[in-house]
């Protein structure tokens, strides 16, 4: 009985590390595109920096557009990244609830198996003494 708990304990326990791992997964790659959205917009903020001057009457008419165009996608490429922020914090909550819940269960096995232990140690005990008993009854 107590080797199928701690079977099925250990597969509890698998299965929540086997969790926490796809969710970190899927975290790693939320957060490597919230690094390229990051990425994008910060090359496009040089690129304004850099062309968003006017540099000769002929450009004029040309720069003004290039600004908001610019900006437009800044603003477009920090919103993205805002709306990832949400699942990024939800998978994180998750996996620490998960890991919480890896420990809680692995805590429990410890404790199943030291439990066992100490009873598999009494019993040899127990038919330790009983032996001596008998030896001396039979000796005495």
């Amino acid at each position: 009985m107590a080797s199928r708990r701690d079977r099925a304990l250990g597969l509890i326990e698998r299965l929540h590390r086997v969790e926490i791992e796809a969710r970190a997964v899927e975290l790693g790659a939320l957060r490597d595109r919230m690094a390229e959205l990051e990425r994008q917009s910060a090359e496009t903020a040089q690129a304004l920096a850099r062309d968003g001057r006017i540099t000769s009457i002929e450009t004029a008419p040309y720069v003004g557009d290039y600004i908001r165009d610019a900006r437009a996608q800044i603003g477009a490429l920090d919103r993205a990244r805002a709306s990832l922020e949400p699942q990024a914090e939800a998978l994180e909550a998750a996996m620490r609830e998960g890991f919480r819940e890896m420990k809680t269960v692995a805590t429990v096995a410890a404790r199943a198996k030291l439990r066992a232990a100490r009873d598999r140690a009494a019993r040899e005990a127990a038919e330790t003494d009983e032996m001596v008993l008998l030896r001396w009854g039979r000796e005495g």
